[in-house]
């Protein structure tokens, strides 16, 4: 057929598709999000001679209370009415204690705290919850036929 685009040759969708939901939700949680639930967030940058010499030049953050570099594997923790981040061995050891923010002294509720997620490379999924929920056959011609499977240890 010549002239394939004609809405008289074109095949019928034989799945219907739902409509999107107009609603925020959120990633982790899969509850819709508010906006007045929001908040921001404020790191503290750590300074040029806080640094290591052998860091690479780009910003870094660390914990205000124990001066510790925050990385993708730490557990924080967030205040939601400054929005200063702190360290899980921070909020442990003062902000449940003092119900103060370190930082700014502005006083919060136990519900004010927020703890963060983990982050991961951006590479590969990560946490405890990871789990596979497909998997696809890369098939012959991949040359992943060839690899051995490593050797179980016991």
């Amino acid at each position: 057929m010549k002239a394939f685009w004609l809405p008289s040759a074109t095949p019928e969708a034989t799945v219907k598709v739902d409509v999107p939901s107009i609603h925020t939700v959120c990633p982790e949680g899969q509850e819709k999000l508010k906006l007045k639930s929001l908040f921001p967030i404020s790191f503290t940058e750590e300074t040029a001679d806080q640094k290591s010499s052998k860091a690479v030049e780009k910003k870094s953050y660390m914990c205000p209370s124990c001066k510790s570099t925050i990385t993708n594997t730490m557990s924080l923790v967030a205040v939601s009415t400054c929005g200063h981040v702190f360290c899980k061995k921070c909020y442990d050891k003062f902000l449940v204690k003092d119900k103060a923010c370190l930082e700014c002294s502005k006083p919060f509720r136990e519900r004010n705290l927020v703890p963060l997620e983990k982050g991961g490379t951006g590479f590969a999924a990560h946490d405890e919850r990871l789990e596979a929920r497909y998997f696809k056959h890369l098939g012959s011609g991949s040359g992943l036929g060839l690899v051995k499977p490593a050797p179980k240890t016991y």
